[in-house]
């Protein structure tokens, strides 16, 4: 433990002291013992009659002893937080402004020199800095400065232990020093706090960090100023290359929004990141590497529900490549995963309407193309009665569908069918149709 030479500030300087200790004496009240001094001392803080407690206990911070006999647990630094704790309540309860402030001044006092008694490691630093920033917070009214003070120290212990100093207060401390920076436009120092704190942060916490930076950097453009120059330093921050990816796509530099998501997915190789390629990839109509990239989504996911999702973005991709077996077999998948999901028996029914399409591209409807849509609408029929939710859906296709159905010529003069019958629709009847292999009912 450091040893300070005794300083008549604590004494005479701090105004404070001045008033509320009028000299400082370096024996125990009274012609008490220590010992005798100290358990008065205590017994009273413990009791909260704070002004007693200060009476037997403020010759401590003037002899600054380290050890009283007949105590082998004396530690001077507890005293000195029962101290400062002592001139915090005693000042709060003052109605003169003047002598709160003299109170709270002598409280920050015995802080800033417990620093200097007992800063010796990094943690103990770490601790009374913390405290000192929490001492500014609590008491900012009565301090110059106060807030900005406070702000000073929550900086000061982050940079001293980015890990602790992050998590305090479940992120609580680091986001009212980003607020308070962002808000008075002190972007440099930020910065610098966004930068010690962003590689040790989780959860909520990050996300917060996410949020300030956006906040601090403003505009799609001053983020794409800002984060180019630093991936070209930092070719594998992933949350750069994210950041630049959310910009590039706001100003609609789709390429580049691309080869950044492509980076990310590189870089991080979760679902997420394989997801957000292939969903852009789809809303640029190029449904092969959308089709690659909710693969690779496929093999990370974790879930079910990701699964399902997966299966139906697929088969959309098949849909729109024309390759509609392989589309039925993403659907077919999504089906053994939710079979209560009425979307997944719409996405079958768009699946046959579309095998109609694509094999009267070049020709008319026929009656034997007008069969596949009792087995769209068998589809639809099962999507209402497993999942109501989308029966208004089904609903407005149903009468669509039904107008195409072959009529009462096609059934019994063209195609030899009575209604009740029992038919399958597969190469028999035309090869484009060979893969769909459903058996309907005419009617």
């Amino acid at each position: 433990m450091k040893k300070l030479i005794l300083i008549l500030g604590i004494l005479l300087v701090s105004s404070s002291l001045t008033r509320a200790q009028a000299d400082c004496n370096e024996t125990p009240p009274d012609g008490l013992s220590p010992i005798a001094a100290y358990s008065l001392f205590y017994e009273n803080y413990r009791n909260g009659d704070y002004q007693f407690a200060l009476k037997y206990g403020k010759w401590m911070a003037c002899a600054k002893p380290d050890q009283i006999e007949g105590n082998p647990q004396f530690k001077l630094d507890t005293q000195y937080n029962r101290l400062v704790n002592i001139y915090t309540e005693i000042g709060r309860a003052k109605e003169d402004p003047e002598e709160r402030s003299a109170y709270i001044d002598t409280a920050l006092t015995l802080i800033n020199e417990s620093l200097e008694l007992f800063g010796d490691t990094p943690e103990e630093e770490f601790d009374i800095i913390f405290r000192r920033g929490r001492f500014y917070q609590e008491n900012y009214d009565a301090i110059e400065n106060g807030l900005q003070k406070a702000y000073d120290d929550y900086q000061k212990m982050i940079e001293l232990n980015p890990e602790k100093g992050v998590s305090a207060g479940d992120g609580y401390y680091l986001r009212v020093l980003l607020e308070y920076l962002v808000d008075n436009d002190m972007k440099e120092r930020a910065q610098t706090v966004i930068d010690v704190a962003e590689p040790v942060a989780q959860g909520q916490t990050l996300d917060m960090i996410k949020e300030k930076q956006q906040e601090l950097l403003g505009s799609p453009e001053e983020q794409i100023a800002y984060y180019e120059p630093l991936i070209k330093d930092e070719p594998e921050n992933v949350e750069a290359w994210k950041a630049l990816a959310g910009a590039y796509g706001s100003v609609g530099e789709r390429q580049k929004q691309r080869n950044a998501l492509i980076k990310v997915n590189e870089l991080e190789s979760s679902y997420e990141s394989a997801y957000a390629v292939a969903e852009q990839a789809a809303s640029d109509a190029r449904y092969a590497d959308a089709a690659k990239y909710f693969k690779q989504a496929l093999d990370r996911a974790e879930t079910d529900d990701q699964r399902e999702e997966l299966y139906m973005r697929l088969a959309d991709a098949y849909i729109s490549l024309e390759q509609l077996p392989a589309a039925k077999q993403y659907v077919q998948r999504a089906r053994e995963i939710a079979p209560n999901d009425g979307n997944v028996y719409l996405k079958m029914a768009t699946v046959y309407g579309a095998a109609v399409t694509q094999c009267t591209e070049n020709r008319k409807l026929e009656a034997a193309d007008k069969v596949v849509y009792w087995v769209v609408i068998d589809y639809l029929n099962r999507a209402k009665q497993v999942d109501s939710s989308v029966a208004n859906t089904v609903n407005r296709q149903l009468s669509t569908y039904k107008d195409v159905t072959p009529n009462a010529e096609d059934k019994f003069f063209t195609l030899s069918l009575e209604d009740g019958d029992s038919i399958t629709i597969d190469g028999s009847r035309m090869d484009c149709y060979s893969w769909i292999n459903e058996t309907t009912t005419v009617r």
